[in-house]
């Protein structure tokens, strides 16, 4: 069976700050109308297939919208539910308790934090992360505001926060917010000439970086971005909705629905293969209309030669 990740949106759209540039705001995914909690019997189902399936690896990943507004019950429940799983979680930090940092630092959860306007709310959460001693990575937006300052952004990340792994992914809307192929290349370039001239390349994990490397040595992209297909994970909404990325939450592509379908009937359905084809032959994610090609291309002809006699 071809393996495959779940990104879970447990409080759908949901979120306690609403940030206007967030694609996944309430009203554009496709069933506005649907529960926007999971329920536990959702959950279940959804955990003990899942697990059960013949895979190498079993990975699940809470995201949103805003994931801790399901409370820390929730997630107990997950860990329960989902023995021998890897568990990770996507979250602006705000929401995050003591208690619930303990939780994830004892299951041993991955967390993501998004630093969306470098609050005191989003730095208090951050380190009860750190202080319980959580593995945390920093996923970061680069909106127009960000674009012309990357080596400003990577010393927040490295030196402010203190993070050593890194992941920068670029906005694509709305208009005001969005970055141009120019800027996105620009931006990859300088970025990538920081983390080299620091003497980061061993220290720092910046996720695109990775992916790159994996690709060069083993021939196997990490990000999906990267691959030829975009078959790489599934999509789970809170009413138990399978798609096949959280880009695409759109009626025509809904999949089927855990509580009623197998996830082999649904890893196998010609509409998920035809959705996989839209990647071939662009180095851009297909929600970009391949507006970020140019850029990708400069920073591939940059980065990719260093890269490659580093490792070889």
């Amino acid at each position: 069976m071809r393996p495959f990740s779940l990104l879970v949106k447990p409080a759908g759209a949901d979120c306690n700050l609403a940030c206007p540039y967030c694609f996944y705001r309430p009203g554009r995914t496709c069933s506005p109308s649907a529960p926007t909690r999971m329920s536990d019997a959702i959950l279940e189902r959804m955990l003990t297939t899942y697990r059960a399936l013949p895979i190498a690896e079993h990975s699940v990943a809470f995201q949103g919208g805003e994931p801790l507004l399901m409370g820390e019950g929730f997630f107990r429940r997950a860990a329960e539910l989902g023995e021998g799983v890897s568990f990770s979680v996507q979250t602006n930090a705000t929401l995050v308790t003591d208690s619930l940092a303990r939780f994830f630092a004892e299951a041993g959860w991955l967390v993501g934090v998004s630093p969306h306007g470098r609050t005191p709310e989003f730095r208090r959460g951050y380190e009860r992360l750190i202080a319980a001693g959580v593995a945390v990575n920093v996923l970061q937006l680069v909106t127009k505001n960000e674009v012309r300052e990357p080596e400003k952004l990577y010393h927040y990340i490295r030196d402010e926060l203190g993070c050593l792994y890194h992941q920068y992914i670029e906005c694509t809307w709305p208009e005001p917010f969005e970055v141009s192929g120019e800027e996105w290349g620009e931006f990859m370039v300088r970025l990538f000439d920081e983390w080299e001239k620091c003497g980061d390349v061993r220290r720092v994990s910046v996720r695109t970086f990775d992916s790159l490397v994996s690709q060069i040595v083993s021939g196997v992209p990490t990000l999906c971005q990267f691959a030829n297909d975009c078959r790489h994970y599934l999509v789970v909404e809170a009413n138990g909705d399978v798609f096949p990325c959280d880009f695409y939450v759109e009626l025509s592509l809904c999949l089927g629905n855990v509580m009623r379908d197998s996830w082999e009937s649904i890893i196998e359905s010609p509409l998920y293969a035809e959705f996989g084809a839209r990647k071939r032959g662009h180095p851009d994610c297909p929600r970009n209309h391949h507006a970020l090609d140019s850029g990708w291309q400069r920073f591939y002809s940059h980065a990719i030669p260093r890269l490659s006699a580093f490792v070889m």
